[in-house]
């Protein structure tokens, strides 16, 4: 009887030893997965963000060139028509090398004087952006990045 209570004692202590070690097992691979799958959140978010600033350095060399243009300073200082059509032609063509979206000239008012969406049905063409972020950062004479998507 004696021996009936050992086995089933040391049965009991057995099954709660691969109990506890089996659980800790498993915790300790579920920690190492977290860890790991953390490691390379971390190392996905650092390329990401070192491709974005790599797009807009390589972005704002070709802004910086095309707002150093004396045709688009003259189409702003005076506005006459053939002025315009220079600053235009200038605008499709820094829209087409980008890949931009549209490339757009705005007055001192915010107000939209030339555009390379100005034969489409959205176009920027006359359109007052005063109140965008980057535009009144602008007029204080502070560069600005302005990140966004929407209708305009």
């Amino acid at each position: 009887m004696k021996l009936r209570i050992i086995l089933i004692v040391l049965s009991l202590l057995a099954f709660a030893s691969v109990s506890v070690g089996g659980y800790l097992y498993h915790e300790s691979l579920r920690q190492g997965a977290l860890k790991e799958a953390e490691r390379k959140g971390i190392s996905y978010t650092e390329t990401i963000r070192n491709h974005v600033s790599l797009f807009l350095s390589e972005n704002l060399k070709a802004v910086r060139a095309l707002a150093g243009m004396k045709e688009l300073s003259l189409a702003l200082f005076d506005p006459a028509s053939s002025n315009i059509d220079e600053a235009h032609r200038i605008l499709d063509h820094f829209q087409e090398a980008l890949n931009a979206d549209v490339c757009y000239l705005m007055s001192q008012e915010g107000i939209t004087i030339a555009s390379s969406n100005r034969h489409a049905s959205d176009s920027f063409l006359g359109e007052n952006y005063a109140f965008r972020p980057y535009f009144r950062e602008a007029v204080r004479g502070n560069p600005t990045l302005y990140l966004a998507q929407g209708i305009t």
